[in-house]
């Protein structure tokens, strides 16, 4: 009777470590609100390359706030924050989500990069405010949906599900080849 008792709390515990570990895969948040994951964010503007682009990021109340200038002056014209390297696995995954607030309506990138060197092709979506300026938005994108770019031109629609399962890094860009302020603010990057 003991015997079987035990077996029985075996299998509970086995059972709710898998509902554990299953819940565990069903998203991937980088969540700047209220965890205030920053983690080890860094940014890489056009200055690696002699342009004059500035940004800063930093954690506000309630999300990450991204800001800076961007400018064309000496063949510039980007700004962007990234993850730190690692392996991320998003091949469980079909759908991001973003929630932002613009205050502007530019357009901005965001980037799954298969290989960190520059020259080699990442994977991206865009989003903007849309009309929304200084209003917070919530964004899904299907996975599938991102397009394959190479030095910021977009090369074909689609992602190679391989591509997903390994992800070296993670990134918001601002490339729109316009000159002036931004400023953006995320609250979390999810994918599920």
């Amino acid at each position: 009777m003991r015997l079987l008792y035990m077996n029985r709390i075996y299998l509970l515990l086995i059972f709710y470590m898998t509902l554990a570990s299953a819940s565990a895969q069903q998203a991937l948040v980088f969540d700047f609100g209220v965890e205030k994951s920053f983690g080890n964010w860094a940014i890489i503007n056009d200055g690696v390359m002699g342009g004059r682009s500035q940004s800063q990021a930093q954690l506000a109340e309630n999300a990450l706030l991204f800001e800076g200038d961007v400018s064309l002056r000496n063949n510039g014209g980007f700004v962007s924050i990234r993850s730190a390297t690692a392996s991320y696995d998003l091949s469980a995954f079909t759908t991001l989500e973003i929630r932002f607030k613009a205050e502007t309506d530019r357009k901005f990138d965001l980037l799954l990069e298969p290989e960190t060197a520059w020259y080699l092709p990442k994977v991206r979506t865009q989003f903007s405010a849309e009309g929304e300026v200084g209003e917070w938005r919530t964004l899904q994108v299907p996975l599938q949906d991102f397009e394959i770019t190479r030095m910021g031109n977009a090369v074909r629609k689609g992602i190679d599900p391989a591509v997903l399962g390994a992800v070296r890094r993670i990134g918001i860009m601002l490339f729109d080849k316009q000159e002036g302020p931004f400023t953006l603010a995320v609250d979390y990057i999810k994918f599920f």
